[in-house]
């Protein structure tokens, strides 16, 4: 794995982990879950309608579909909260429930969070399982040593989908080696 690229995105992410919200992740995401009650999406539609562009059917759509999402997320961070027998209510993450160090998403813990330090627990908070977690991620994502730019760009795209994080990406692994 090359080491620059990992070190790249948990700078790019977290600043190393100086910057990790500020949010409850728990909060973030169970405001978002409750979107799927009528009543709340009908308060939140009467608070929002004069400041958006969106019909009150497009709102209704994304504030099904972000629900359902949110839903998800608050079931994964649920379970691996459990399962780490940690503080559910002390986890604090970015305005979307992102998390730790690399800035995972509940989500994605249970398919590419690592145990770095090999101490049985898998904390996103700490820089060990932080960068074995960054590093199974790419791995699982298609990342090889001497891997083309464009296919590069592919994997990093699955991480952060936006065109500037990933140049970014690139760049200071490139001023990194």
């Amino acid at each position: 794995m090359d080491r620059e690229v990992i070190t790249a995105i948990i700078l790019v992410e977290t600043k190393f982990g100086q910057s990790l919200g500020k949010r409850q992740v728990i909060n973030t995401l169970s405001t978002m879950a409750s979107l799927s009650d009528p009543t709340v999406r009908k308060r939140f539609w009467e608070e929002i309608s004069d400041s958006t562009k969106l019909s009150l059917e497009a709102f209704e759509k994304k504030a099904l579909d972000k629900s359902n999402w949110a839903y998800r997320e608050l079931t994964a961070l649920l379970r691996y909260t459990e399962k780490e027998e940690m503080d559910i209510f002390k986890i604090t993450g970015s305005y979307a429930g992102a998390m730790g160090i690399p800035q995972f998403m509940p989500s994605n813990i249970s398919r590419y969070a690592a145990d770095g330090n090999m101490d049985g627990r898998i904390d996103l908070f700490q820089h060990t399982d932080a960068i074995a977690s960054v590093a199974n991620f790419l791995k699982k994502s298609g990342w090889y040593r001497g891997i083309n730019e464009e296919k590069a760009k592919k994997v990093i795209r699955q991480y952060n989908p936006s065109s500037y994080y990933i140049d970014t990406i690139l760049k200071v692994a490139q001023l990194l080696k």
